[in-house]
């Protein structure tokens, strides 16, 4: 397995597989959904890991106003294998590079399986909706 950085001039063809391959997990990771590729230019971080040339988790870290939103998603027969945990380790190495003091990110309610990793990588929850819940992480 590598890790790769994906910007519009590299890699972009690997981000455009994973995000073509996420299948059942758009019900919970909807970024790209509303977002077109370029989207990525705006962002501090864009990573992918590959395993045999085939890209099976993604995340990133994203400025927004004063806020910077950290996404992952693993492909769902990846799911389990630790790579969720791996790419936020390597987020969070890239946000404590830039100094940046905290992060944040939502998540589905009913997502219980993210909601256990980022409670376990000490992320902590600091207000909800209906529909989900935003967690922050101080570096």
């Amino acid at each position: 397995m590598r890790i790769v950085n994906v910007t519009l001039d590299n890699n972009i063809d690997f981000l455009k597989e994973f995000i073509s391959k996420i299948g059942i997990e758009t019900k919970s990771f909807r970024y790209y959904n509303s977002r077109p590729l370029s989207v990525i230019k705006n962002h501090l971080a864009t990573l992918l890991f590959i395993d045999d040339e085939k890209p099976i988790a993604y995340g990133h870290l994203d400025r927004e106003k004063e806020n910077i939103w950290l996404g992952i998603c693993v492909l769902h027969e990846f799911s389990g294998k630790g790579y969720g945990e791996k790419m936020m380790n390597e987020l969070i190495k890239i946000a404590k590079k830039l100094n940046i003091l905290q992060i944040v990110l939502t998540v589905d309610k009913d997502n219980f399986v993210a909601i256990n990793l980022y409670e376990k990588m000490n992320f902590f929850k600091i207000g909800e909706d209906a529909c989900y819940y935003k967690y922050q992480y101080n570096l």
